[in-house]
């Protein structure tokens, strides 16, 4: 079960968020820019853009990051991110 094992780690970021007061997209953008990956998201909708682009404003501490990656490590994803059918249609 991919599914479940994956949602631990999404919980983590959900508590993060919580304590941050900020949406768990907002807290996986500036944790994924705090370990030096730079992300670009898509969106269709303006206040999502909004909402993406304040990521930036989020600080997260040494032990935040600490139990972030704790979290991942602990829980490894799981699966592959797209179907065997949905793979063959990727970059064509």
């Amino acid at each position: 079960m991919n599914f479940y094992a994956n949602k631990k780690i999404a919980e983590n970021f959900k508590a993060l968020a919580q304590r941050k007061g900020c949406s768990v997209t907002q807290v996986a953008l500036a944790w994924v820019a705090a370990e030096g990956i730079i992300a670009i998201p898509g969106t269709t909708r303006p206040e999502r853009l909004d909402e993406n682009f304040s990521s930036r404003d989020i600080e997260l501490s040494k032990e935040d990051k600490q139990e972030m990656r704790a979290a991942i490590e602990a829980s490894k994803p799981q699966g592959d991110r797209y179907s065997k059918e949905a793979s063959k249609a990727i970059g064509n």
